[in-house]
């Protein structure tokens, strides 16, 4: 029987938030070389025949608000792991480990085409400007698994398992603020993706 830790942490709206759980498990857990993925689009319905209208359609409606403030789209995350930790003669292993990212990109969807074609060819170039600026959260949440992975699948360390159990939980925290850092500086350099395009021009007719 091994020690088995289970890690769970989740981003929403830079908020952090990291869980571990222990239990005793059968050595019968086998290392992931790669990060399981559960990635999806979540829409919500916006309307309008202008860009005003439906700009306060999307303000109405949008899942992700910060105060007064409100985003088209959000991506939300939840990181959850678990591994062995296996005694040695000289300290302690981690191994046998696998990862598992949820992901949930947060859209809006126009639910009917405008009549104007100046308006309708706004929309699509905003749509498409926003799907690639949360694209870019996304991958930052990969890259937190990937990370993650790597950290513990074949660590030795020098420490009991008790202390590298500490010591595997510490750097996990630091990973997922980090990446979290990496979020929110994205957002504050693109200003939330309207430097990347992310927005609509109020003087399209």
């Amino acid at each position: 029987m091994l020690l088995r830790i289970r890690l769970s942490a989740s981003n929403w709206a830079g908020r952090i938030a990291i869980s571990a759980i222990l239990a005793w498990m059968p050595l019968h857990s086998v290392a992931s070389t790669v990060p399981v993925v559960d990635s999806k689009l979540v829409t919500y319905g916006v309307s309008g025949q202008t860009i005003d209208q439906i700009q306060r359609s999307i303000a109405e409606h949008t899942p992700s608000r910060n105060g007064g403030s409100y985003y088209a789209g959000v991506t939300i995350w939840n990181l959850s792991a678990s591994y062995d930790l296996i005694p040695s003669p000289h300290g302690c292993l981690l191994d046998n480990g696998q990862v598992f990212l949820k992901i949930r990109i947060h859209l809006p969807v126009l639910e009917s085409i405008p009549k104007s074609p100046g308006v309708e060819q706004e929309w699509r170039r905003f749509y498409s400007a926003l799907n690639a600026h949360e694209a870019l959260h996304a991958q930052n949440a990969y890259r937190a698994a990937t990370t993650l992975l790597a950290k513990i699948n074949g660590t030795r360390t020098d420490v009991p398992c008790s202390r590298a159990k500490v010591i595997a939980e510490k750097a996990t925290a630091a990973l997922i603020e980090r990446i979290s850092a990496y979020d929110k500086d994205l957002d504050i350099q693109t200003r939330h993706g309207t430097t990347q395009g992310a927005y609509l021009n109020p003087v399209v007719r």
